[in-house]
């Protein structure tokens, strides 16, 4: 389905969307000034920006749980969106100051955020986008669905985060969920460079660095350039930290019921994001409770807690209570609810890629293979130890948080370095609220070390990034780019070629967004032990509601213990010997070619299909 979007009008819409939205952000700055007496444009036009998208996704999120999509108010929206783009357009390139730059180390910056944008606005490839991520909101506009498949559990998984990507593919805007994550790291760096507090001094000898560490954190060159809705959460939790920490204890009482609110607001969003953010929202919000008890204002502060809860979460409960699992507190507590196989698939969730938590050197290092290189922070965000002040109470309130998010995560939540990012830029971001200028020969070492291996991750990062964006330049470079990094490319490609149009289909691989039509997924099967006949009725009533023709294989899925439809499907419809094989982006992937199967599908063999 992705097939059919023209590459340059994708990069041009998403650019032009957020350029519109960051332009709206910008125009009401003043509105956000009255309440944190702060004169920073970039601060306020960058609260205000993460405060608009989370309005926008989280209303529409919660309208798509209950009600099919208006196609026409949606692309009436985003077209005014983007024409608000063009009045009196306040131009974000001035805050990068080009003509001011008297320091090597900027120029680093700068290239490296370059290339991320390349990236940014490169073909997506990624398993995960193609699963779940960007075909949710394409099955919606195209199909008229709900966001969530009681057969596809993956789409369980999805939030808030893939509903804003509806207002960029309504106008063919692919790119518009990766150029979201990219602009989101794009203001964390800017409102870093930028930053000037007079209640706190900052130190700008060491902002290039900090900056730096957070840059050449391998697995933004996967966040970067996926559709996983997840820097831009990460962004909006550091705001509300910062507004937390750094504004909210100053304000009058008026203005700090508003600045909590705003606070409360964007943190309870972000759990709508994606659940693991659950964990750093929780945290926030108990800082921001603490600060509120300190002012007094304790019975406002529980009640605004409350009433956003109720408005923001609460939709979400209800849904699943009604249509999955009516265990209201088992639903809360678990991003997939499904009333089947989800113990088992929250299981495997957490038990991610199997790194030891007792062992946590994953986190930084791709241990324990060289292959998990992008889900590592690198040995670099450890820098903040050299230069932290550890006397101020409010960094030892971050550093008492952080903390907490390590421990609790590593205890509850999936081993992969990737779910550690905000503790490590929030302590590398304070580590900035440091008045003395350490220069010490060991601290100079340090400093000589970043700067050499950011020199050499932007060399790779150019070179990543220029050999996926090549393939905007045309059709012949695109396939080009999709047979090299997108598994299942070829599958569908051949099942594009030789199945009638609208043509529905049930398929084993999970790269759903690739085939000409609907594709329904076929991963209950994997938990099979899980449900029993009970359960195998249940997805099959879900999925004949959809009249399903085929069903297509790939050979490692055909035919194993995990194939329950193995017995109950209809003919062989076609073979190819070699029609593809596994890919991705990691150039140490070595690739495993398979065959590809389709067969007929008899829906009366299916229904009386014994396990």
């Amino acid at each position: 389905m992705i097939l059919n979007i023209s590459q340059f009008t994708s990069i041009f819409i998403s650019i032009l969307l957020i350029n519109g939205f960051f332009n709206l952000s910008y125009k009401c700055t003043k509105l956000i000034e009255k309440v944190i007496f702060e004169r920073n444009k970039l601060v306020l036009a960058t609260i205000n920006f993460f405060l608009i998208i989370n309005f926008f996704s989280t209303s529409t999120y919660i309208y798509t749980l209950f009600y099919s999509i208006n196609v026409l108010i949606l692309k009436l929206t985003s077209i005014l969106i983007i024409c608000f783009g063009f009045y009196k357009p306040e131009y974000l390139l001035s805050f990068l100051r080009f003509s001011k730059i008297k320091d090597y180390k900027l120029y680093i910056i700068y290239l490296i955020l370059f290339f991320y944008f390349l990236l940014s606005l490169s073909p997506i490839t990624d398993p995960d986008s193609l699963d779940y991520h960007i075909t949710i909101p394409l099955y919606q506009l195209n199909f008229y669905d709900h966001p969530i498949d009681k057969y596809w559990l993956t789409s369980q998984l999805s939030g808030s985060g893939e509903s804003i990507f509806l207002y960029g593919l309504i106008l063919n805007g692919l790119n518009f969920s990766q150029f979201l994550q990219f602009f989101s790291l794009f203001l964390l760096i800017l409102l870093i460079l930028n930053f000037n507090n007079k209640s706190h001094p900052y130190n700008d000898h060491n902002k290039y660095f900090v900056v730096l560490c957070i840059l050449i954190m391998p697995v933004f060159l996967f966040l970067t350039s996926t559709s996983k809705p997840q820097i831009f959460p990460i962004v909006t939790n550091f705001i509300s930290l910062i507004l937390c920490s750094i504004y909210l204890p100053k304000l009058n009482k008026k203005n700090s019921i508003i600045c909590f609110t705003i606070i409360i607001y964007l943190l309870i969003c972000s759990t709508q994001f994606k659940f693991s953010f659950f964990l750093s929202s929780a945290l926030i919000i108990g800082l921001a409770l603490f600060e509120m008890f300190k002012k007094k204002i304790i019975v406002s502060s529980v009640f605004i807690v409350f009433i956003l809860s109720s408005l923001l979460i609460l939709p979400r409960e209800i849904y699943e209570f009604i249509n999955l699992n009516q265990n209201v507190f088992y639903n809360f507590f678990n991003p997939v609810t499904d009333p089947y196989a989800s113990e088992n698939y929250n299981f495997s969730l957490k038990h991610g890629t199997g790194n030891p938590p007792y062992l946590p050197i994953w986190i930084f290092l791709p241990y324990p293979q060289l292959t998990g290189i992008t889900y590592c922070l690198g040995i670099t965000s450890l820098y903040f130890i050299f230069n932290f002040n550890f006397k101020k109470i409010f960094t030892q309130k971050i550093l008492l948080l952080s903390t907490f998010f390590i421990l609790l995560a590593l205890i509850f939540a999936q081993p992969v370095g990737r779910f550690f990012i905000e503790p490590f830029v929030w302590l590398l971001f304070f580590s900035l609220f440091y008045s003395k200028n350490n220069q010490d020969l060991f601290f100079k070492y340090a400093n000589n070390f970043i700067i050499i291996i950011s020199t050499i991750y932007l060399i790779l990062l150019s070179y990543y990034s220029i050999n996926l964006f090549k393939g905007n330049f045309n059709k012949k470079l695109y396939e080009k780019v999709l047979e090299k990094n997108a598994d299942g490319y070829h599958l569908y490609k051949w099942a594009n070629s030789i199945l009638p149009d609208n043509t529905v289909i049930i398929s084993s691989h999970r790269s759903l967004a690739l085939y000409k039509y609907k594709a329904l997924s076929y991963e209950f099967r994997l938990y099979e032990k899980s449900y029993g006949k009970e359960g195998y009725t249940y997805y099959m009533n879900n999925i004949l509601k959809e009249k399903p023709s085929y069903i297509l294989y790939s050979s490692s899925e055909l035919n194993n213990n995990l194939d329950i439809f193995k017995n109950c499907r209809g003919d062989l419809f076609s073979y190819k010997k070699d029609i593809g094989h596994t890919a991705g982006r990691n150039p140490l992937f070595k690739k495993k070619y398979y065959d590809g199967y389709i067969y007929e599908l008899d829906i009366d063999k299916l229904k009386n299909c014994k396990l």
